[in-house]
């Protein structure tokens, strides 16, 4: 019987082949030297910024002796909710109020009456300007996770990030419609909700709403009815986009229609015109304790940005430069 050859070239490819194998398992098998991990991204270029970038001051902070939750702000105050509490300071920043609740608001809003309107876990409360409880509206859904209310002239808007859904509620509490499904002929997106992180707004100058998909890192557009007309937004470490996984994690509005953005992970504030064209920095990463998240946002009348800091337990005021 006559024996196989194996050509040269077959043997030289197969030698190469074992010799490539067999650096690749040395080389897992390596340990990093130190504390050193190879795979981990670095993000400590990103939290310095360029000083010329930075448009705003910090100008005052209100300390506050509570676990803080979500802020908002009208002419006349500020609200803060914490660990089963409302406060309610002046623009000063003195406390004018204090009102214990039974479990923990998430976040706040107010309408033009004065109304006083509270994200629990799972339903929404409503008080008056003098702090006394007037309505407690039926559970959403079990699931529920309420993370943003908005109010408009009629209605308002809850973001639920157990259920990945906008409500939209009377002002008596009763259920008018929900959105956040996708829907690819329509060109919806439909929410992306990874972590319980999901907020909303009314539009300063047209009363539309605009609802941040932080999976898909951008903010769009809906009419009151849950129709989708636009969106803007990119996903990038860079300032001009936003970073992660899911961003950004809250949102307001400025006087002129110009968007105010936190972001967690990376944390940082930034300004963006009515267009998602990114204006500057309010507060850059490095002006934040490390392990800072849920930078909740509101902004007054004059376009002073407020920055709920949960980390130091305080509100922190800014003004443009």
């Amino acid at each position: 019987m006559k024996k196989r050859v194996i050509p040269n070239d077959v043997i030289i490819v197969m030698v190469v082949m074992v010799v490539i194998a067999t650096v690749a398992v040395v080389r897992m098998r390596q340990k990093p030297k130190g504390d050193v991990n190879p795979y981990k991204y670095d993000i400590e270029q990103y939290k310095k910024v360029d000083m010329a970038l930075i448009g705003y001051c910090e100008v005052a902070e209100i300390k506050i002796d509570a676990e803080l939750y979500g802020l908002a702000v009208d002419d006349d105050q500020i609200y803060v909710t914490g660990d089963k509490l409302l406060l309610l300071f002046d623009k000063n920043g003195a406390e004018t109020k204090r009102i214990e609740l039974d479990g923990a608001a998430k976040c706040v809003t107010v309408d033009a009456d004065k109304k006083i309107y509270l994200g629990m876990a799972d339903h929404v409360e409503v008080y008056s300007a003098d702090g006394n409880c007037i309505d407690r509206w039926k559970t959403i859904n079990k699931k529920s996770i309420i993370t943003s209310i908005a109010v408009s002239e009629s209605s308002l808007f809850v973001a639920d990030a157990g259920t990945r859904q906008v409500y939209r509620f009377d002002k008596d509490g009763s259920l008018r419609s929900s959105f956040g499904e996708k829907d690819e002929q329509a060109g919806v997106p439909g929410f992306v909700i990874p972590s319980p992180y999901f907020d909303l707004l009314i539009d300063r100058t047209d009363q539309s709403l605009w609802v941040v998909n932080p999976g898909h890192r951008q903010i769009e557009n809906y009419d009151e009815d849950g129709r989708f007309k636009k969106a803007w937004g990119a996903s990038s470490i860079k300032l001009l986009g936003f970073s992660g996984c899911c961003n950004p994690s809250h949102l307001a509005m400025m006087p002129d229609g110009s968007f105010v953005t936190s972001e967690k992970g990376l944390v940082r504030v930034k300004v963006y015109n009515h267009d998602g064209e990114f204006v500057n920095v309010v507060v850059p990463p490095n002006s934040f304790d490390e392990h800072t998240v849920g930078v909740d946002l509101a902004v007054d009348s004059t376009g002073r940005i407020f920055v709920l800091d949960s980390s130091r337990s305080v509100v922190r005021v800014f003004e443009k430069k």
